[in-house]
C-alpha cells in the first residue's frame, strides 16, 4: 500500500535536510495503533560525529489533544547519538523510539515538548538514563516543525536523561531544564556514572 502523503512529505524533507538514509528500521503490525512505522539511521560522517535517527509514521494519526498544551496534532521523533553505534545498538535505540511512538495512541495522552517518559530500563547506549526528555529545538538552526502539505508536524527530539536530571527537570520550565542539560552534559552522550 502506498504511503500517505503526508509520510512522503516528511520523508523528501528529511531526504532534502539530511541526504539519503544509511539504514533503517521497519515496525510492521496491522494490529498496533500505527501499522507501519519506519526509524530511519543517519550514520557518522566526516562532518559530524553522530548518529541520528528520525522515525517516519508517527505522523499518520493526530495524538490526542491530553494532556498539556501540545493540543495533539502531528509529530514524529528525533534522536542523536554522539559516536558510531554497532548494528545491534542501532536496532536496540530504534526499538526504543518505535516504542515511544506508539505511547500516544495506547495510553490516550499525546507526546509534546517538555513532557518527560520513564521507563523500567536504561535507553540503550546511555547507561544510567532511565528517562527520557523531549525536547523542542535544541539549537538555534534545530528544526521545529517540517511542514507537509496536511499541515506542520512536531519534531519532538528525544533526550535521555539521568534519574537526577529528572528531579531537576521537575523543578524547572521546560525551557530552563533544555537549557540546563545543554550546559551541564553532552546529551548526546553517556553521562558519566
Amino acid at each position: 500500500m502506498a504511503a500517505p502523503p503526508i509520510l512522503r512529505d516528511i520523508f523528501n524533507a528529511y531526504r532534502e535536510q539530511r541526504g539519503e538514509e544509511d539504514d533503517g528500521v521497519l515496525f510492521e503490525d496491522e494490529q498496533a495503533p500505527i501499522s507501519r512505522l519506519d526509524v530511519l539511521v543517519y550514520r557518522p560522517t566526516g562532518a559530524a560525529d553522530m548518529t541520528s535517527f528520525a522515525t517516519i509514521g508517527m505522523a499518520a494519526k493526530e495524538m490526542p489533544a491530553a494532556p498539556g498544551s501540545g493540543r495533539g496534532g502531528r509529530a514524529e521523533l528525533h534522536l542523536g547519538r554522539r559516536g558510531p553505534l554497532t548494528r545491534p545498538e542501532e536496532h536496540a535505540i530504534a526499538v526504543r523510539l518505535a516504542n515511544l511512538a506508539i505511547h500516544p495512541f495506547i495510553t490516550g495522552m499525546q507526546l509534546s515538548w517538555g513532557h518527560m517518559i520513564g521507563f523500567r530500563e536504561d535507553f540503550p547506549t546511555f547507561p544510567g538514563c532511565r528517562s527520557v526528555f523531549l525536547a523542542g529545538p535544541l539549537s538555534a538552526e534545530g528544526q521545529d516543525y517540517v511542514h507537509t502539505s496536511a499541515g506542520a508536524v512536531r519534531v519532538i527530539n528525544v533526550v535521555p536523561i539521568t534519574d537526577a536530571e529528572r528531579e531537576r527537570g521537575r523543578a524547572l520550565t521546560p525551557v530552563d531544564f533544555a537549557h540546563s542539560l545543554l550546559e551541564h552534559a553532552d546529551i548526546f552522550a553517556e553521562r558519566p556514572q
